[in-house]
């Protein structure tokens, strides 16, 4: 009876203890498996959502290229520093699992030991029993004190060997805190990405208010412009009508000259006529024919040089009248032709303002969303990452302290037998 109960409680705790460790490894590893496969999928979404957004800003300005080439350069430089957490966890992972392999070993070994204790135990019995005499008793007694001691010094080894362990536990914690920091600094980064872009959209903002005052002072010029030439057609439109009255009025006179001339002319020819009429009938009155040549000549001369002159002044000015409607005519038709002109240069260059207004404004907004949604997803998943990376260092942590508190279980169930 007292060989089975010191027997059990070497052996059978410690082998439920392994069965326990092996299936909660077992268990781990798959749920890491599963959590790294997911990753690994997010991943490769995000980087296929960033080809799709990369071929859809190609026909975009080269800044918004640039800033996605940075985008993508900084995604995959996360991407490839996630990597390498990831292959940095599964070596620490793979040298948890040689440690709990080793710490298994030690446990195997230990029942070995403890049934060698046992066995030695059972035959120092038998020997009390069988054997009288003292002196062999003695001696299996300093054999077993032996033993102990040499037990008690592998105790010592694997205590040893425990500490060495907790030295590479720290090792790995330390590595969590550089991953951690590492982690800091590229948030310390993407954050001063975002600034540079912010002060990139604060520049073109400004860039867009000089295009609009430009083209509001482009505007008011061509007011101020198309004014003047208005008050000069309006100008030229009184003087217009100030020649045409004078145009009239030389028409009016010319009128009338000529109606003085043709009476003039009328006379005169009935006077030819009556002077033939008297030369053929009456031949004898000289006298008569000088004093009525006399008169003739005196009355023509007098009334065609009145006329000459206000003919000649009144053909001259409308020949000048003529003229000046011509140069007039030409010069508002000039005028009208380039009010047009202006009228569709302004035309243009409003719709163009326009146009380069709006165009602005939509690549604005659009840039503005493109660079909110890109933050946005980045900020959710630099949460994911840093929640992932706490849950593991969290798990990593609780791991550590259940082996940790296994071993000590162990060393103590091993010294209460001894």
């Amino acid at each position: 009876m007292s060989s089975d109960s010191f027997r059990y409680p070497g052996t059978r705790p410690a082998l439920c203890i392994s069965l326990g460790f092996s299936y909660t490894m077992s268990r781990r590893s798959n749920s890491y498996s599963s959590s790294d496969l997911e990753e690994l999928l997010e991943i490769e979404s995000r980087c296929r959502q960033l080809k799709k957004e990369k071929d859809t800003l190609k026909d975009s300005r080269p800044q918004s290229f640039e800033l996605i080439r940075r985008l993508e350069l900084h995604v995959n430089s996360l991407s490839e520093a996630r990597k390498e957490d990831k292959l940095r966890i599964e070596n620490l992972e793979k040298e948890l699992t040689n440690c709990s392999q080793e710490i298994d070993y030690l446990q195997d070994q230990l029942c070995t030991r403890n049934t060698e204790l046992n066995c030695l135990v059972d035959h120092v019995e038998n020997l009390e029993f069988k054997l009288v005499h003292m002196e062999r008793l003695q001696e299996k007694a300093g054999r077993l004190e032996e033993e102990v001691k040499r037990m008690q010094s592998e105790c010592l080894f694997l205590m040893q060997k425990l500490d060495g362990k907790e030295k590479e536990l720290q090792e790995s914690n330390s590595n969590i805190e550089k991953l951690e920091e590492s982690i800091s600094s590229m948030t310390l980064e993407s954050q001063c990405e975002i600034e540079s872009m912010k002060l990139d959209m604060v520049a073109m903002e400004q860039r867009y208010l000089e295009t609009k005052k430009k083209v509001q002072e482009e505007a008011f010029h061509l007011t101020d412009k198309m004014s003047r030439l208005i008050g000069e057609l309006q100008n030229a439109e009184k003087t217009i009508e100030s020649l045409e009255k004078e145009n009239e009025e030389l028409r009016r006179e010319l009128d009338m000259s000529t109606r003085n001339a043709s009476t003039f002319f009328r006379r005169v020819d009935e006077l030819i006529e009556d002077k033939e009429r008297s030369q053929n009938t009456m031949f004898s009155s000289n006298d008569r024919d000088s004093e009525l040549t006399s008169f003739l000549d005196t009355s023509c001369g007098e009334v065609l040089g009145h006329l000459l002159p206000k003919l000649e002044v009144a053909l001259s000015a409308d020949a000048n009248s003529k003229v000046k409607m011509d140069a007039m005519a030409q010069e508002i038709h000039d005028y009208e032709l380039l009010v047009k002109q202006l009228k569709e240069e302004l035309r243009d260059e409003k719709l163009k303002a326009k146009d380069e207004a709006e165009d602005l404004a939509q690549e604005m907004a659009e840039l503005r969303y493109q660079i909110t949604g890109l933050l946005e997803e980045e900020r959710k998943r630099r949460a994911c990452i840093e929640q992932a990376s706490l849950q593991r260092i969290a798990q990593l942590e609780a791991q550590v302290s259940k082996e940790q508190s296994k071993s000590f279980a162990v060393a103590r169930r091993h010294m209460h037998e001894i």
